[in-house]
């Protein structure tokens, strides 16, 4: 039901204003059958001089003149409609004039909406006609007077002027407002009651989003009026007073840096403001309404409360396992070789570019990448792994991408959001990468070139700030030329390459290697030795494995080189290893001139096991 009220000064001031009104809703109805929409009519009376007192609640207001005028001073919040007097409620009302005053000198004294163009009507009516605009009702009687002085002999105007007109002896005639001009202020009051309704429903959707907001929100006009202060902001600022629009912010904010900032003109991304004794990170912009400004807004988050959200985000990262355990600082080593390469990483780290880890199986691959992410900027934001050789391509391209409710049997209700959702803001770490389809290859190229996915299933982009890290220990370039592997995708996944070198290249590293591995048992300088004498061909993995085993098997609390030789994987010696280790030897005697010291040198051979190889291989040197 859509409530109008009309405000007039005295009761009947409008003529059948009731009966009017019936006859308009009946016409509505036989016009606009479709429209079911309730109203009413409420008249009340309100004195001209103690508008500015009374409060009006109603949907929309009708009113006429300088009631009209009283009115929009003194409320802004409910649409108020002008009963207009048009030109031939002006002539009907000097028509009676005449006909009951003769030809006398009339004063019409209105506002100036009510007697616009009244003077045009002296020569049409045959009568002397003087017109005096009314603003302000406490001046309506110096304004009968000087109709006096000007030689009127009737005052025609609303019932305020006219009382004090009759009180000075004057005759009156009071301007009517006809059954026409009434209809025309009802169907404008109908129309702004629809609008101003539709408007207060999106005005209550957006506050009650407001009031649900994490952050507190406040809004001021050029005067520094409350527009908007939803709920998190009384919250935060522990102010719980119900009647704030409208109010000056000044009165409501303790001084100081916050509303200081509130109110100033500049605006700015972002800054934390002491309150009371809370901080506060703060922005702040304009409110523009087709270029012009009409006030300032700031938003707001209490920093303790924005340090709790992130622990306990954190908090659910960590229990998931999107975490990146190792550091730069976990990984052993002694050689020349690794530490350039891990300088090389952390230069690496500082950059946001993808990155393309090579190396064989064993070397490290995942360690660098999580040391990588922990020493990037993404590093407080989750670490997202995946292998992906351990999974079939319908599976793994679920995980990746994530799915919709229903896209397919099983799928979880809600749907499931895939490793490039999880892995927003920080990094995704492709292991094996060289074992994608083709057809999780393009997808993935999709998703580097344009930064966003789409669930399995849905129609919804979703985008994504995620670094890729990918790790393979195939040869990449080869695969592409036998188009085994895209080269749109290699070149995005390789803007930056770090290669990872076997063990057997960087065989200084074994024997700290082995101690790292082996922390609560001795092992001599013999057996390290021996350790280094083997190839492993798993690497850094299969040394570690090897030594888990040597602790669980001998029971001594030093291992000695007589332990590894007894508990070493026994190999079947096949032609081609014994001709790789020949051969490796013979070129590293070739390259350093037959120098026995430097050829073991660069072998990571003792000089001692340098030469039981060249015994065993038969290598003669002169």
């Amino acid at each position: 039901m859509i409530n109008i009220k009309l405000v007039v000064p005295r009761k009947g001031y409008i003529k059948d204003a009731m009966e009017r009104f019936e006859e308009f809703i009946l016409q509505e109805a036989r016009d606009a059958p479709e429209e079911n929409i309730g109203f009413q009519l409420e008249e009340v009376v309100i004195p001209t001089d103690k508008i500015h007192k009374v409060k009006v609640d109603a949907d929309v207001i009708i009113s006429r003149g300088l009631v009209t005028k009283l009115l929009k001073e003194h409320n802004e919040s409910i649409p108020i409609v002008d009963i207009p007097v048009q030109g031939i409620d002006l002539i009907r009302s000097l028509v009676e004039c005449k006909e009951r005053f003769g030809r006398k000198k009339v004063a019409v004294i209105g506002a100036a909406n009510m007697i616009y163009g009244v003077e045009n009507l002296e020569s049409i009516m045959d009568l002397p006609i003087q017109k005096y605009i009314l603003n302000d009702i406490t001046v309506s009687d110096r304004t009968v007077d000087q109709a006096v002085s000007d030689g009127c002999e009737i005052v025609m105007s609303g019932l305020n002027t006219n009382k004090y007109a009759e009180r000075i002896g004057m005759q009156t005639m009071l301007i009517e407002t006809g059954k026409e001009s009434f209809r025309q202020a009802l169907v404008e009051a109908k129309r702004l009651a629809i609008v101003s309704r539709i408007e207060q429903e999106k005005a209550k959707r957006y506050q009650t989003i407001l009031d649900h907001a994490y952050e507190g929100v406040i809004a001021v006009d050029l005067k520094k009026r409350v527009s908007v202060f939803n709920s998190s902001a009384q919250k935060i600022l522990s102010i719980y007073d119900k009647n704030l629009i409208g109010v000056p912010v000044t009165g409501i904010l303790n001084k100081g840096k916050f509303l200081d900032l509130l109110i100033s003109r500049n605006d700015f991304q972002e800054e934390i403001v002491s309150y009371g004794t809370i901080q506060l990170s703060v922005k702040k912009a304009g409110i523009f309404l087709k270029g012009k400004k009409t006030g300032d807004m700031v938003a707001f988050q209490d920093v303790t409360g924005i340090q709790e959200m992130e622990g306990n985000i954190r908090k659910k990262i960590h229990s998931r396992g999107h975490v990146a355990k190792y550091s730069f600082n976990d990984i052993v080593f002694k050689s020349e070789m690794i530490g350039q390469t891990i300088e090389t990483a952390k230069l690496y780290s500082k950059a946001d570019s993808n990155i393309l880890i090579v190396g064989e199986t064993g070397t490290g691959k995942e360690m660098f990448a999580q040391s990588i992410h922990n020493n990037s900027n993404r590093r407080n934001n989750p670490f997202v792994a995946i292998n992906c050789a351990a999974l079939p391509e319908s599976l793994l391209e679920s995980e990746l991408f994530g799915y919709a409710e229903g896209a397919f049997t099983g799928a979880m209700k809600g749907g499931k959001q895939g490793f490039f959702e999880l892995a927003h803001r920080g990094t995704l770490f492709l292991d094996e990468i060289g074992e994608i389809s083709p057809n999780l290859q393009s997808r993935l190229l999709r998703v580097l070139q344009e930064r966003e996915i789409m669930r399995i299933g849905d129609d919804k982009i979703i985008p994504v700030d995620v670094r890729i890290i990918a790790a393979t220990n195939k040869n990449l370039m080869d695969m592409v030329k036998n188009n085994e592997f895209r080269a749109d995708l290699f070149y995005r996944l390789s803007v930056l390459d770090l290669q990872l070198p076997p063990l057997r290249e960087h065989r200084k590293d074994i024997p700290v290697l082995a101690e790292a591995f082996m922390k609560k048992i001795q092992i001599t300088d013999e057996a390290k030795e021996r350790l280094k004498e083997e190839e492993w061909e798993g690497n850094v993995r299969q040394l570690q494995n090897f030594c888990e085993r040597l602790m669980v098997l001998c029971k001594d609390q030093e291992i000695n080189v007589l332990d590894v030789e007894k508990h070493l994987p026994k190999r079947a010696e096949t032609d081609r290893t014994y001709v790789s280790e020949k051969e490796r030897i013979l070129k590293a005697l070739e390259k350093h001139h037959f120098h026995k010291g430097k050829a073991a040198s660069e072998l990571g051979m003792s000089r001692t096991t340098f030469w039981r190889k060249l015994k065993k291989w038969n290598i003669e040197t002169f």
